[in-house]
């Protein structure tokens, strides 16, 4: 991901990235989960999703947790939003943060609490583990792709 630069917004110290590629709802769903089962783990504190980017958030985290986190076997996360906020202590970063990913654009948005944090690690500090995560978020996105069409065909 391309680090595009940072601002201030309701106190949080926001991240913006470009992804390689423009990407759609099924990739923020690989690239979310990619988070919640690497990162996260037990300490997924918010999901939410909108209909449209500005739209108002709907808290999803409890019908999340209902399916084990598994964001793709929640029907109402499941269904394509413009926006899928998650959050949670990052075990990685030793932090909290907040992904934003906006459909239909290559845009991700990273949110810390800490403005000490980055001025103390520098504003590049998450780049590293973007890219993690987009590497292996297109790595699920294609073998999921791989596994249905082979599922069709057969």
């Amino acid at each position: 991901m391309l680090f595009k630069g940072t601002k201030e917004i309701k106190g949080w110290t926001a991240v913006e990235y470009s992804a390689t590629w423009r990407y759609g709802y099924d990739f923020m769903l690989d690239a979310a989960q990619v988070v919640i089962d690497t990162d996260f783990q037990d300490k997924l504190q918010r999901v939410a999703v909108s209909n449209i980017v500005g739209g108002e958030d709907r808290e999803m985290l409890s019908k999340a947790a209902s399916h084990k986190n598994v964001l793709r076997d929640c029907p109402d996360i499941r269904e394509e939003n413009g926006t899928l906020t998650i959050s949670g202590m990052s075990r990685l970063m030793e932090c909290p943060i907040q992904l934003i990913f906006f459909n239909q654009t290559n845009v991700v948005r990273l949110l810390c609490p800490f403005k000490k944090y980055l001025e103390e690690h520098g504003e590049h500090v998450f780049d590293n583990y973007m890219n993690s995560i987009e590497i292996m978020a297109y790595c699920r996105d294609t073998e999921r792709r791989t596994k249905e069409s082979q599922l069709k065909n057969e």
